[in-house]
C-alpha cells in the first residue's frame, strides 16, 4: 500500500467516507471532503454510487443525487473486473479476504492514477493503490 500526499491529486472517496459525511459532516474527514469538492478533485465510480443508494434514507436522496451530479464519474470497465479478479486472488493466497466490490474499486483507481479516501483498512493490503491519509 502506498500513502500519497493529497496535492494536485484526484481522489476516489470511497462510500466509507460519503456516510460518515452524510451523516456527521464538520469532522476532520468532512473538511478534507469538503476541500476535494471545493477544489473539484472527487471522483465516484458506480460501486461507491450503488453502495451509497443503498443504504440512503429517503430524505437524503435528492441531495445525494445533485451532488454526485457535479463529481467527475469515472466509468468501470472489463479490464478492471480482471485486475480486481488478480487483486482478490493475489490476497487470497496471502490468506487476506476482503470485499469483490472493493477490489473493483482498488481497481479503477489503480488503472486512473487515483488516490483513494476510505475508512476501510482492508484497503492498507493493495499493492499499488495510493491512499489519502486520514486526518
Amino acid at each position: 500500500m502506498a500513502s500519497t500526499a493529497l496535492e494536485n491529486v484526484d481522489v476516489l472517496v470511497d462510500s466509507s467516507v460519503w456516510v460518515n459525511y452524510f451523516r456527521t459532516g464538520g469532522d476532520g474527514l468532512g473538511d478534507l471532503v469538503d476541500r476535494l469538492l471545493d477544489e473539484r478533485r472527487a471522483v465516484l465510480c458506480g460501486v461507491v454510487e450503488m453502495e451509497l443508494l443503498h443504504g440512503l434514507r429517503t430524505r437524503e436522496t435528492s441531495m445525494v443525487a445533485r451532488l454526485f451530479q457535479a463529481l467527475r464519474y469515472e466509468e468501470t470497465r472489463r479490464n478492471d473486473f480482471a485486475m480486481a479478479g488478480h487483486i482478490l486472488s493475489r490476497l487470497t493466497r496471502r490468506g487476506i479476504t476482503i470485499p469483490a466490490t472493493d477490489a473493483l474499486v482498488a481497481a479503477l483507481c489503480i488503472r486512473n492514477g487515483l488516490s483513494l479516501l476510505s475508512t476501510d483498512h482492508h484497503f492498507d493490503h493493495i499493492d499499488g493503490l495510493a491512499r489519502v491519509p486520514l486526518p
